[in-house]
């Protein structure tokens, strides 16, 4: 669709030759014989740019150039002041008073035509700028810890090795406002963590400045550390957790927050961004009630039904562990998955910084991680009671 372009000029002349010149390069042209006329016109009109006369009798091009910034709905709009007045202070008075250009007249119908096309693609890249950020592609996935030492990151880190062996864009998130373990289970040295992301004001906390803060691993899985051992506690407020994951889910299949137990603002942001949560706890008589008040409070949050599941981790240090079906009654949530012990694998696996389910794939432990993470890839997801 050809451009409008608004010529605005006391001088019949002036008019009719720009009005012209303008057509025969296919632009839809639009006269106003007056600042007035033109303010009155603008709304209806809707031009893609104005060219303006300084000198006329009813209103100044410059007080015309004014209102039309004042004006929101019209404060973006280029705008090329084509005047005879020509010396420096006068180019300089058109471009204070807001215009994206002035030319002297009379002007060479070709520098004319070259200015109104640059005037036009700059708006036009101001306007692919501007515009809302494209539709996020993938799903956000938390793994909510009941209590500290209950193998949250290592379910985290296993979940999300399993996902990018299947070609998917993973980024697994340490939301956690002190050091964190993850780098270490993936061998992963960072030399960027949520630490110095954080540090950024929350208005440049975008696609760029997260990418540079991903460490990556191999396969291809992307993450995002805590801060380091020694550095003090970041600041970790609900808006960065929106921001941060506004910036992931434009590269990112899935985003996995790995988030330590405890109720914080920041939580609930990552909560409410989830498309499912899994509380994740042991079969003990300690985790249990852990579990069951943290699914009270997430539902106190908004948080609750088919979002949220339970993945219980057996480590194997407790001799008589609830029964499932015990600690499904217990809980009144269904069980998404059960990891049994893995032993000293888990502590090699750890050593080595090689995720359980990469180094060891046909343990028990391993397949169960693996059938967890195929039910949390579903659209829908089941549980086991």
């Amino acid at each position: 669709m050809a451009n409008k372009i608004m010529v605005v000029d006391d001088d019949p002349n002036a008019l009719r030759l720009v009005s012209y010149a303008l057509q025969a390069e296919g632009y839809v042209v639009a006269i106003a014989a007056s600042g007035a006329e033109a303010l009155a016109r603008i709304e209806g009109e809707q031009p893609d740019l104005i060219i303006l006369d300084v000198m006329m009798p009813d209103m100044s091009g410059l007080e015309v150039c004014q209102r039309i910034r004042a004006n929101p709905a019209s404060a973006r709009l280029p705008i090329l002041i084509l005047s005879a007045r020509g010396l420096v202070a006068d180019r300089v008075s058109g471009l204070k008073s807001g215009a994206d250009d002035y030319l002297p007249k009379p002007a060479d119908t070709s520098e004319l035509i070259a200015r109104v096309e640059a005037l036009l693609g700059r708006a036009a890249h101001s306007r692919t700028v501007l515009a809302p950020a494209p539709p996020p592609k993938g799903r956000v996935l938390a793994l909510f810890g009941a209590k500290g030492g209950v193998g949250t990151t290592t379910v985290a880190v296993n979940v999300a090795a399993l996902l990018a062996e299947q070609g998917k864009a993973v980024c697994l998130v340490e939301l956690r406002a002190s050091c964190g373990i993850a780098s270490a289970l993936l061998k992963l040295q960072p030399v960027r963590d949520l630490g110095d992301l954080l540090a950024t004001p929350i208005d440049e906390v975008d696609r760029g400045a997260v990418a540079r803060s991903l460490a990556r691993t191999a396969n291809g899985l992307r993450l995002l550390a805590a801060p380091r051992t020694g550095e003090p506690p970041c600041e970790l407020s609900a808006q960065h957790v929106e921001a941060l994951t506004t910036a992931l889910l434009q590269d990112a299949d899935y985003v996995l927050f790995d988030l330590a137990a405890g109720w914080s603002a920041a939580n609930q942001a990552a909560l409410h961004q989830a498309r499912y949560t899994a509380v994740v706890c042991g079969p003990d008589a300690i985790s249990a009630p852990c579990a069951k008040a943290t699914l009270a409070t997430m539902q106190h949050w908004g948080v609750m039904g088919d979002l949220v599941g339970v993945v219980v981790v057996n480590q194997g240090t407790n001799p008589n562990p609830m029964p499932l079906p015990a600690l499904t009654a217990a809980l009144g949530a269904g069980i998404t998955g059960v990891i049994p012990p893995a032993g000293d694998v888990a502590l090699i696996a750890a050593r080595e910084g090689i995720p359980l389910v990469t180094m060891q794939p046909q343990h028990a432990a391993a397949m169960a991680l693996r059938e967890l993470a195929g039910r949390l890839m579903q659209e829908r997801i089941r549980t086991l009671a």
